[in-house]
């Protein structure tokens, strides 16, 4: 099976926010995500779910939400930052 690793560049991210009837669990995956892959991320929303609702099920309290925009993502380099082309002060 496949991993999600950061260290290679393939990675998905959970997000839990409140939504206007809940709490929202956002899951952000590559476009080109596999199966195995996805079942990773089912499996991990799914293990939060039940930590965060103490209930074994799906049973609304929470929704699942699957985002396909990794592509639209911008992500930084924390431990080498090269300069934002988006601030001209930093390119001259």
């Amino acid at each position: 099976m496949p991993s999600i690793s950061v260290a290679d560049g393939r990675y998905a991210s959970l997000k839990l926010s409140n939504g206007p009837t809940g709490q929202i669990l956002t899951a952000t995956v590559p476009s080109n995500i596999s199966d195995d892959e996805f079942a990773v991320v089912g499996r991990s929303a799914l293990n939060l779910t039940r930590k965060l609702t103490n209930c074994n099920c799906m049973s609304g309290r929470i929704s699942f939400v699957v985002e396909e925009n990794f592509g639209d993502a911008i992500r930084v380099d924390l431990i080498d930052p090269q300069p934002s082309p988006w601030r001209a002060e930093e390119n001259t």
